[in-house]
């Protein structure tokens, strides 16, 4: 390998390169190596799961990164946003008011309608990995950020996540209704007045009659 084309590489690479170049190799002939150790990522499933139960900000956003790096191998927000936006286009996702600025929701310019999340959380009842996104869930009553709602009427029924911001409390998932039935639902509650306690406490009441069902 010629010393111009290995100068001229760095440069592609933006790595600044003066003077005389020379390539040579190291160590020509190694000793044999032992691995000491190997780790492996979590499953995208178990990554999911712990980022939904714990409703995990830092792990949204580098899921959202992630995706962009697997399809256009940029690994920012902004390619994230393009891939995630082209997919629920590609979906069929209701996109009327949707504004997506980030992975975890904290951007206060985040829109979007409580219909087209209700649309789309019904197609993912047809997608062949449903059943990893509602184990994902948190379950009313039981665990995750709904564990202490639903502790009465609903416990055990209600697989959900959360959203909150000051002033700014949601519930997207899905109900299992006395007689087998699933229900998809969305709550928003924007620029409300008393305690997140009263707007949880007023979405149990919303949620408990469509038990029945």
């Amino acid at each position: 390998m010629s010393c111009q084309f290995l100068q001229n590489n760095a440069g592609k690479s933006g790595i600044p390169v003066t003077g005389k170049v020379s390539a040579k190799m190291t160590d020509p002939t190694p000793e044999n190596r032992k691995m000491i150790s190997a780790y492996k990522s979590p499953t995208l499933s178990d990554i999911v799961y712990y980022t939904n139960q714990h409703s995990d900000n830092s792990l949204a956003e580098a899921l959202l990164r992630t995706v962009g790096f697997q399809k256009l191998g940029d690994q920012t927000s902004e390619s994230g946003r393009i891939v995630v936006t082209d997919h629920l286009k590609d979906a069929g996702f209701d996109m009327l008011g949707l504004n997506y600025i980030d992975g975890s929701g904290l951007s206060r310019s985040n829109n979007v309608t409580p219909i087209s999340q209700v649309k789309f959380l019904t197609s993912l009842m047809d997608e062949k990995y449903y059943r990893s996104y509602l184990t994902s869930l948190p379950i009313g009553g039981q665990s995750g950020t709904l564990k202490r709602m639903f502790l009465g009427t609903g416990n055990g029924q209600v697989f959900a996540k959360t959203g909150t911001l000051n002033k700014v409390k949601t519930l997207a998932g899905y109900l299992k209704t006395n007689s087998g039935k699933t229900l998809v639902f969305s709550l928003m509650v924007n620029n409300y007045s008393g305690s997140v306690d009263m707007v949880k406490k007023r979405m149990e009441k919303i949620l408990e009659p469509a038990l029945d069902l």
